[in-house]
C-alpha cells in the first residue's frame, strides 16, 4: 500500500535519500504498520507498507518527511567520491615524490609503494639491508642508490611528505563539501577535485 505522493519540496532541505528516509521511517516509534520502502520517480515519492497506516501513523510520516534531509547522505556520496578519487587514482597514479630534490627521480606514493618502504625500513630497523641499495622510479627507468639508513629515512619521509600533502588537499574539498548547504554547492565544493 502506497502513501501518500510526496515530492522533495515537502523534506526539509528539498532533498530526499531513499535509504536514510526509509531507516527513519522504520525507527519512528510511532510507526507500528510494516514499512516496505520508499518508491521515487523524479523529485516524487511514496512510502510504502503492507497495509494502510492508521491516521495517526500518517501524521507521523509527514512529520519524519517534513524534517527528513537527504543532504546528509548527498554529501557522504561525494566524500566516497574524493576518497576514492584520492586513494585509487590519486595517489595511485598522479601523486609522485622526488628525491633526492631537483634530481628527477620519482618514486610512487600508491599504497603499494608506501607498503614497500614501510617493509624496507622495517628490515633496515633489524640490520637486514645492505647498504649502498638500489631502487628503481616510478618509470621503472631510472635507479637511485640508497647509501644508509638515514638517507633511506629521508626518501621515506618525501614520500610520506607526499602523500600527506595530497591527503590534506583533498580534506580541504571533504571539509567544503561537508560545509555545503545544499547538493548544488556540495557539487561545486567536489568538483574541482573531481576532475584533477
Amino acid at each position: 500500500m502506497s502513501f501518500p505522493n510526496y515530492t522533495t519540496a515537502d523534506t526539509s532541505d528539498g532533498t530526499m535519500d531513499p535509504t536514510s528516509l526509509g531507516q527513519q521511517i522504520i525507527a519512528d516509534p510511532l510507526i507500528t504498520t510494516d514499512f516496505e520502502g520508499v518508491n521515487t520517480s523524479g523529485d516524487n515519492f511514496t512510502l510504502l507498507f503492507v497495509a494502510t497506516p492508521s491516521p495517526a501513523e500518517q501524521s507521523q510520516c509527514d512529520a519524519v518527511v517534513a524534517a527528513h534531509s537527504g543532504l546528509p547522505a548527498y554529501q557522504d556520496n561525494l566524500v566516497d567520491q574524493i576518497k576514492n578519487k584520492r586513494d585509487n587514482d590519486r595517489l595511485e597514479n598522479d601523486v609522485l615524490a622526488e628525491y633526492p630534490p631537483s634530481s628527477g627521480n620519482y618514486f610512487s606514493c600508491s599504497t603499494k609503494s608506501q607498503d614497500n618502504w614501510s617493509k624496507l625500513s622495517s628490515l633496515d630497523s633489524r640490520g637486514l639491508v645492505t647498504y649502498p641499495f638500489e631502487v628503481t622510479t616510478n618509470d621503472e627507468r631510472g635507479t637511485y642508490t640508497i647509501v644508509d639508513s638515514a638517507d633511506l629515512s629521508a626518501i621515506m619521509g618525501t614520500v610520506s611528505a607526499a602523500v600527506f600533502t595530497e591527503r590534506a588537499l583533498a580534506q580541504t574539498y571533504i571539509s567544503a563539501v561537508l560545509a555545503a548547504t545544499d547538493e548544488t554547492s556540495a557539487n561545486l565544493a567536489a568538483q574541482p577535485y573531481l576532475e584533477l
